[in-house]
């Protein structure tokens, strides 16, 4: 047993329990935490966190941690996070730094090695949910990585205390290994140098160094390294253990280290000096005139060299040093450390930049430095500070430094004053790098920290380049504090560590009163904005709302301010909703500076009907006043030359833009939710960059203007109820939202929009045709008309619509497709939804592409022609429909995707027509027949359909009745003849009474060899389902249905192997089948029938091609073309009784 003291228990959490929530964390996975607890061990799961947390943060964990436990469960892949998570684990497990303990709950481990069964398949459909990523990749890599793991194996009847104790077992001896491995014996007070220790422990960036830098000498090349990061990352740390490795590899070395307070202050001369004097191993060595380098050279050439030079703030000595390298011997190693990488700009040098400690790692050194066990709430607070520090070494030993021999409520006392007071320490490095920026860069470093932490850098580009657009200054400043990694830019945003947050917001108190931060817990906020001194050199002000009591505002409380740039007001508690109520008022209006300069304003819930009268915009960038109550953004028009972004949301008031007339460089203009706004001003046609224009929910809006905006891309007109005519505004239009609005029709000009993608009319009541130039949409890539209830025609499309992918008509009242449908003008089409429509009969569709089609409550229709490569096809409810027939082509090879096609509840359906549905699925088989399609691809290839019907074909040579058959199978099975297998169920409704989403067939299949004691093997096998292809509408289904599904041979046969990886040849098969709502039985659900066959290569040749046609015909006659194809009865044993069961 693992006790919980600091002497022997590893950092926490220690177990990152990995698991299927819905299906576990109620029952077995409560009980699992309960016990690792009651045994010592600090074990974690999700809902540890609090609402709200970045869920990036689940990776931090499992990197804290010790040992994973991966429960793979039935419903394991139906979540991306827990196989994202699984990725993280196995990432982690091949670096070294994790356990990993499998643990197979009532599954059987064949079934994630072959993805077998309803685990593969749930895989394969969460990969299309999640829209068909490379992830699919990682997440199988993961799943077979963890499958070759020894693993624990819980059984249905397995006793679970037992089984429990075993899995404690097993992770306590993990953790003793990682104990032992890790040195972790000696107590943290016993140990002064365990923080130094456990750095090393980070092994693998001093080994990236070494490999750059060639520690060994393998090689005569000259090795120039630049160490940069962060101030406390460690760069001087991982450079003195380079050179203490290096002094014994090479005799001459020298180590300058400049004084961060005085490195301009060192010449070039001392540096030069500085370095010969450490070479030569002499003290005041005269230089009678020269450089010291040059006059010396010949004496340096003797012999390799290391020089490391420490805390470089100035370019010109890394030039001086690098420059001019004829004193540098050949296989010589030089490292210069420094918080600026721009000083390498122009040298040939390798960079390495130091990566922040790992989150197991900072746990450890914050431990060790505080002495403190991980009992309590202990192990809590130490993450909270983990996640400040980002993995900053200095931080971490720091704040553990300042908590060590503290008590509980101490700390939290600290982590309450974290983000506004910074450990001195800390503070004198932070501040160093500060002094080093020249004025342009502090200021642009405080208003990200102030303004615009986590926006998009093209954003705070302009708004810094206000002054200086003709320079570029604003990209300048931002690349500059990011070479200096004051902050960073990830995907296009600006992002700035805990720790220089914090420093930003101290810095503003020592800034000259540039910027007035108040808080929302400082009740005389307002009442200082008046009678604060030093306004006329305020460059920014923030006003938190949230906890402060409802009050006026002096008009004159900005008067005097006449730097002002970056205004906002705002309420931390409630960012967005709007629900909670304005905590300013202007009783007397308010005042902005004669002569104001100001670039940004955001003030959630402005309480005025319009901004002052002396406000002058010329400066303005951005304008944000969502929820307010303006009536129009200022009286008259105004020039505002320079505004890109206004935010009026959810102004219930607003009725007028005439304001805005004159802002001829807008990008964006979002006026979502303004319900009083009637109508555009003409005066819009000047907007000439406006690109993105959101009118949704403005349900006063009746009409657009007869102008043009040239460079509009994005149009929102979504739930604009009073909308009766679409007047096209711009050409360049690439996405246009009309769902929800009162148009009719729309306007021949909508030809025009040559560049459009996206064409949204969902909803739309009163539409009632589309134009024929519908068709001059050459770029449109979807177009989605569902619920337009009053649409009877699509029109002829006759021009060439090559990008057409999805089609959306479900809901409409068409009555027939276009006749060229399946010709050039929509050849790409690959979705057409037709569900719901009442006035279909007949549907013949041949076009190739076509992968999705639902047809859904389709009650007239009677005809379908199947397309050739359809994937999915959803019937259900066509209650209507009797003929299916199919056009046969040779499918892909490339089409070896599951592929389904439901008929359920469509009880007209004849029996000629279930046998060209049979046929088609025969047809899309001959595509995964051959190995060879499918060795590498990760889930089992099957086709799965239904439809109403009470027996299962005769062609089925095995069938029994009931759900379970048994056979012994041929004694030629080893000889590779079997290419297929055909499963078939039929199933009883009738007591079923529920209504899902999520009802699948699944097969269990179990192998067994009498020539070897007791083996078993085990797959699963989804036969078919009753899924929502689309939407999450529940079904009924109201009679006995046959569900028909074919897996190739290869996926089932791959699982006859013994440990050894030998394989054998299983004498006997066992199919079991049942009906499942994906996590358990449904037993309402009644197995009546089933039954299988084997499908045959004959003389090296897929021998099973169907003749059949659409003329009515017996089963009899389909099952004698048939019988040449499949498995003879005499090559199956005793085949007696199947009709009776066994």
């Amino acid at each position: 047993m693992v006790a919980s003291s600091s002497a022997n228990v590893n950092v926490g959490p220690q177990v990152f329990i990995n698991f299927r929530g819905a299906e576990l964390r109620k029952n077995f996975v409560s009980h699992l935490k309960d016990a690792l607890e009651r045994n010592g061990i600090n074990a974690y799961i999700d809902s540890n966190e609090h609402a709200g947390e970045d869920l990036d943060i689940l990776f931090r964990r499992i990197e804290e941690s010790t040992v994973a436990l991966t429960i793979l469960s039935r419903r394991y892949t139906e979540s991306h996070w827990c196989l994202g998570e699984l990725v993280h684990i196995m990432k982690c497990v091949d670096r070294r730094t994790l356990w990993v303990i499998p643990i197979f709950y009532k599954l059987e481990p064949g079934t994630v090695k072959k993805l077998d069964g309803e685990f593969g398949v749930q895989l394969w459909n969460l990969w299309r949910k999640v829209g068909r990523d490379d992830r699919i990749l990682k997440w199988d890599a993961a799943l077979q990585g963890v499958a070759k793991k020894i693993a624990l194996e819980s059984e249905i009847s397995r006793d679970e205390v037992a089984f429990l104790d075993k899995i404690i077992e097993e992770v306590q001896n993990a953790l003793t290994k990682d104990l032992s491995l890790r040195e972790l014996n000696p107590k943290p007070e016993e140990s002064p140098n365990r923080a130094t220790n456990i750095i090393k422990s980070g092994g693998q960036r001093l080994k990236q160094l070494e490999e750059k830098l060639d520690v060994e000498c393998n090689d005569n090349d000259t090795r120039v390294v630049g160490i940069v990061g962060m101030a406390g990352i460690g760069k001087t740390y991982l450079a003195k253990n380079l050179f203490e490795k290096l002094k014994t590899k090479i005799g001459r070395h020298v180590f300058v280290e400049f004084p961060r307070e005085k490195s301009n202050e060192q010449g070039l001369e001392w540096l030069q000096k500085t370095i010969v004097e450490g070479l030569l191993n002499q003290e005041n060595i005269i230089f009678s005139n020269g450089s010291p380098l040059e006059v010396w050279k010949n004496r340096l050439l003797e012999k390799k060299v290391v020089v490391v030079l420490d805390g470089v703030s100035d370019k010109k000595h890394i030039d001086e040093v690098l420059r001019n390298r004829d004193w540098i011997k050949r296989g010589s190693k030089i490292v210069i450390i420094t918080r600026d990488k721009s000083l390498f700009k122009g040298l040939e040098c390798d960079l390495y930049e130091v990566p922040g400690l790992n989150d197991r790692e900072g746990l450890e050194l914050f431990r060790a430095q505080s002495c403190t066990t991980l009992e309590g709430k202990f192990m809590e607070l130490l993450r909270k500070f983990l996640d400040y520090a980002g993995g900053n070494p200095l931080a971490l030993k720091a704040y553990g430094g300042e908590l060590k021999g503290k008590e509980e409520d101490q700390w939290e006392e600290r982590l309450g004053t974290l983000t506004q007071i910074l450990n001195p320490e800390i503070r004198k490095e932070l501040k160093i790098s500060y002094d080093e920026l020249n004025s342009e860069q502090k200021d642009a470093l405080l208003e990200i920290a102030c303004f615009f932490r986590s926006q998009d850098e093209d954003y705070i580009t302009t708004l810094l380049d206000s002054f200086h657009q003709e320079s570029a200054k604003g990209s300048t400043e931002i690349r500059d504090l990011e070479e200096k990694f004051l902050i960073r830019v990830y995907d296009g945003r600006v992002e700035m560590q805990d720790l220089w947050l914090t420093m930003c917001k101290e810095l503003v108190g020592t800034s000259e009163g540039k910027y007035w931060l108040f808080p929302s817990k400082i009740a005389e906020s307002t009442d200082a904005l008046k009678t604060k001194e030093g306004k006329e050199e305020v460059r920014g002000v923030t006003i938190d709302m949230s906890k402060m009591d409802e009050k006026p505002l002096d008009n004159q409380a900005f008067i005097g301010m006449s730097n002002l740039r970056y205004l906002k007001v705002y309420s931390s508690t409630d960012p967005s909703n709007g629900e909670a109520k304005c905590k300013l008022n202007l009783p007397d209006g308010l005042e902005f500076p004669e002569d104001n300069i100001i670039r940004y304003i955001y003030w959630m819930k402005f309480p005025g009907e319009e901004l002052p009268s002396n406000f002058k915009p010329n400066n303005l960038i951005h304008l944000s006043l969502p929820y307010s109550k303006i009536k129009c953004v200022w009286q008259g028009t105004k020039v505002a030359p320079k505004l890109k972004w206004v935010d009026l949301s959810h102004s219930s008031n607003l009725s007028s833009l005439s304001g805005l007339s004159k802002a001829p460089n807008l990008l964006r203009l979002n006026l979502e939710g303004c319900i009083s706004l009637k109508e555009l001003p003409e005066e819009m046609k000047d907007m000439k960059n406006l690109v993105f224009l959101n009118l949704r929910e403005c349900t006063s809006l009746s009409s657009l203007p007869d102008i043009n905006m040239d460079s509009l891309k994005v149009l929102i007109l979504s739930g604009c109820s009073k909308l009766q005519k679409f007047q096209v505004i711009s050409e360049k239009l690439e996405k246009l939202y009309l769902n929800g609005t009162a148009v009719n029709t729309l306007p021949p000009t909508i030809g025009n929009l040559q560049r459009l993608i996206l064409l949204n009319l969902k909803d739309c009541k009163n539409l009632v045709t589309l134009p024929n130039c519908i068709g001059k949409l050459i770029s449109l890539q979807q177009l989605k008309l569902s619920r337009c209830s009053n649409l009877n025609s699509f029109p002829d499309v006759k021009d060439n619509m090559v990008n057409l992918r999805i089609l959306l008509l479900g809901g409409t009242s068409i009555t027939e497709m276009p006749c060229n449908i399946d010709g050039s003008s929509l050849s790409l089409l690959q979705r057409l939804c037709l569900s719901g429509n009442a006035n279909i009969r007949t549907l013949e569709l041949n076009t190739s592409h076509l992968k999705w089609l639902e047809l859904k409550y389709c009650k007239n229709l009677t005809s379908l022609q199947l397309p050739p490569h359809l994937q999915c096809l959803d019937a259900h409810g066509c209650i209507s429909l009797r003929t299916v027939t199919s056009s046969l082509v040779h499918p892909r090879p490339t089409e070896n995707f599951h592929s389904t096609l439901m008929f359920t509840n469509c009880n007209e359906l004849e029996q000629v027509s279930k046998n060209a549905i049979i046929s088609y699925a025969h047809e899309k088989c001959r595509s995964m027949s051959d190995d060879g399609y499918n060795r590498d691809f990760v889930f089992n290839s099957l086709i799965g359909t239904c439809f109403p019907g009470c027996d299962v074909p005769l062609w089925f040579n095995h069938q029994t009745f009931g759900s379970i058959l048994k056979r012994t199978l041929p004694r030629d099975l080893k000889e590779g003849r079997v290419n297929g297998v055909f499963l078939c169920v039929v199933v009883s409704f009738k007591e079923f009474k529920g209504q899902t989403n999520t009802l699948q067939v699944k097969c269990n299949c179990e192998f067994t060899d009498h020539a070897i004691i007791r083996l078993r093997r085990k797959i699963s096998i989804i036969v078919g389902g009753c899924s929502e292809l689309s939407s999450d509408e529940s079904r009924k289904i109201d009679s006995d249905h046959v569900f028909i599904g074919y897996t190739n041979w290869f996926n089932t046969n791959k699982s006859q192997k013994n440990e050894d990886d030998k394989e054998y040849v299983p004498t006997e098969i066992s199919l079991g089948f049942e009906v499942t709502d994906g996590a358990s039985e449904v037993r309402e659900c009644e197995v009546m029938k089933c039954g299988f066959s084997l499908l045959y290569n004959s003389e090296g040749a897929v021998s099973w091609e169907p003749r059949f046609d659409a003329s009515p015909r017996s089963e009899e006659s389909i099952h004698g073309e048939l019988a040449s194809h499949i498995a003879s009865e005499h090559d199956f044993g005793d085949s007696n009784g199947l009709l009776n069961g066994e």
